[in-house]
């Protein structure tokens, strides 16, 4: 990697590249070729409320290896005669396994303003990724199951911003405010094997598809034609008909973030509120709790039906899988923290030789609002992986905590 500084400290360039070799590879002596660029160009009080302006730009190559023996094709233990011994596996190794190959470039810039009391950052990217890995099914006359192999493309395009202001500082009282927002949108632009489901419990309970042209944390499942969906299209099918289409998507439509740090005098508050609007989580557990007839308004009357509320949705089961699927949107006070600092007589009378005594008390995870009726939307039992997350069937929430604690400057 080489930097470049020049023009009065004004303009970098950057630009490196990295070279891979790996045993995961079909070949294992091919070397795969990651470049990179960069330059940005710094404007010193360009206008009277602005102290600096940076205008920059980024391209990066990055690569992802195939897993462990993926080229390969496995022996499995097995049984011949009455003899132990081994069998050729259901996957076949691929015979030209490469990694997959990551395109980004990122454009933006960071504004310092009035004096230093604001910071503006926006950046607006772009990722592709292709020779995606992949496992395709084989005609049964090959004598096998399965062989992973490279192909498709995936591509996602986001926003970042960051502000940071400073509302109010003297000698008494500094507060400190910074603010995050981001959004991105992926789509599978090529998918050389047949659309195909991941993760999930099948249609009728919901689950992800992966198909050219869609987003991949997309959530399909059985669904009811009505008359409006006959009438928009209706090569669909009858009034009435269950159909395998999309039905909400995991991707939420943006998050925020809202950090205060604010001190008086001893005193410090820091303090912490995460805002996810939009997307969607399978509540598979409100599903247990409707066949144990256990949910909290599973007996609440419906004004007109026989039915309750509970037994509304059960009759629904296996018809639609949309009863069951909830918006994730939350708004949490993630991390609360007021310190507070002995003032200098009492640390040197009581603890001689030190600098600072600091008592601090902390709670995590302390409040949530938000209208899924779950246990937390951000519960998964598939964990926070790309695809395939916000499935609930009865997990752990996360704990709510509490901290106290005492720091000495020595």
């Amino acid at each position: 990697q080489e930097e470049f500084l020049t023009l009065e400290e004004r303009l970098l360039l950057t630009a490196g590249a990295r070279l891979d070799q790996s045993s995961l590879n079909a070949n294992p002596k091919k070397l795969s070729f990651y470049p990179k660029f960069s330059g940005s160009y710094r404007f010193l009080k360009p206008a009277r409320f602005l102290d600096e302006f940076k205008l920059r730009m980024a391209y990066g190559e990055s690569g992802n290896e195939a897993l462990y023996g993926q080229k390969f094709t496995a022996l499995k233990p097995g049984n011949l005669g009455g003899v132990g011994g081994t069998v050729v596996g259901d996957t076949t190794g691929s015979k030209d396994l490469r990694p997959e190959r990551q395109r980004e470039i990122e454009g933006g810039f960071d504004a310092n303003l009035w004096n230093s009391r604001a910071n503006l950052e926006v950046t607006v990217f772009q990722k592709k990724i292709s020779d995606l890995l992949l496992a395709r099914t084989l005609a049964p006359s090959s004598g096998f199951a399965a062989e992973v192999l490279n192909g498709g493309k995936l591509r996602t395009r986001g926003v970042e911003v960051a502000l940071g202001l400073v509302p109010l500082q003297n000698s008494a009282i500094d507060w400190l405010f910074r603010s995050t927002f981001s959004l991105n949108r992926s789509v599978v632009t090529e998918l050389p094997v047949p659309a195909f489901r991941a993760a999930g419990f099948g249609a009728s309970l919901g689950q992800f598809k992966i198909e050219q042209g869609a987003s991949p944390t997309q959530m399909v499942g059985n669904d009811t034609l009505t008359a409006a969906d006959v009438a928009a299209n209706p090569a669909l099918g009858a009034i009435g008909d269950v159909v395998v289409r999309k039905l909400a998507d995991a991707n939420p439509d943006f998050r925020m973030s809202f950090i205060n740090d604010l001190s008086f005098k001893n005193f410090s508050l820091h303090g912490v509120v995460d805002w996810q609007q939009g997307g969607a989580i399978l509540n598979l557990t409100r599903l247990l709790y409707d066949f144990g007839q256990v949910t909290v308004d599973f007996a609440d009357p419906i004004p007109g039906s026989t039915q309750t509320v509970g037994q509304r949705r059960l009759a629904g089961f296996g018809k639609t899988a949309r009863t069951y699927i909830e918006r994730a949107t939350f708004v949490k006070l993630r991390e609360v923290t007021l310190t507070y600092d002995l003032p200098q007589g009492v640390v040197r009378n009581l603890f001689r030789g030190t600098r600072y005594v600091r008592v601090s008390l902390s709670a995590r995870n302390l409040l949530t609002s938000s209208p899924y009726t779950g246990l937390d939307p951000e519960v998964s039992n598939f964990g926070n992986q790309a695809v395939g997350r916000n499935i609930d069937v009865a997990p752990f929430p996360p704990s709510r905590s509490f901290w106290f604690g005492i720091d000495l400057g020595l």
